[in-house]
């Protein structure tokens, strides 16, 4: 039986649909299959006080160990090469996605999901909880580039119109965040995605 126009247009009309939804279908899985890729950072830092010659660096730090969400409190001891001694922990309930500070109220600000942040004290006791982001949050870290083939990071600060570059030659990994330990920005907190350093500037 020989096919009609109409019939002919209709058959390839709809050959054209299955190859976009097929097309469609491939384009999405390889979207998520390339975001599901990326990991999600593990570990987050803030400094709570840089140390000068007479005080030592406090540092709030979020990371998994054994497989438990935690948050600790670190003073670097100037006095042992910078040794990491635990002041404060907590076990959380849920992976931490995003660390914080408040000057006005010396705390620690976490967001645990979507719409949970708590607010710890200096020494992790629960303050408060907010369903949206604080206002009042802010951030030790500092804006900076990164040098891929010389594995150099570049920080540019507002009030020093020289870079501070710091050399991570040692390191693969791609650094995610760095922070200020001292006053005199004469050492850094530099946090990779699952791991963390320091660095003289």
């Amino acid at each position: 039986m020989k096919e009609s126009i109409r019939e002919k247009n209709l058959r390839l009309v709809l050959i054209g649909l299955c190859l976009l939804i097929v097309l469609g279908g491939f384009v999405y899985s390889s979207a998520s299959s390339e975001q599901a890729d990326v990991p999600e950072q593990s570990i987050h830092a803030e400094v709570l006080s840089a140390g000068n010659g007479e005080r030592n660096p406090v540092i709030a730090v979020a990371k998994m160990v054994q497989d438990q969400p935690v948050l600790i409190i670190y003073e670097l001891d100037r006095s042992n090469q910078y040794y990491f001694k635990v002041l404060h922990s907590v076990s959380l309930k849920k992976t931490v996605k995003k660390v914080g500070i408040t000057k006005e109220e010396n705390g620690i600000w976490v967001q645990l999901d979507n719409k949970q942040w708590v607010l710890f004290s200096d020494s992790l006791e629960v303050l408060q909880e907010e369903k949206e982001a604080p206002s009042r949050l802010i951030s030790s870290q500092q804006p900076f580039e990164y040098d891929e083939q010389d594995q150099m990071i570049g920080i540019s600060l507002r009030g020093n119109k020289d870079l501070i570059e710091l050399d991570l030659s040692d390191r693969k990994a791609e650094p995610v965040e760095v922070h200020p330990l001292s006053v005199d920005e004469s050492l850094w907190l530099v946090v990779f995605q699952e791991d963390l350093v320091l660095a003289q500037g």
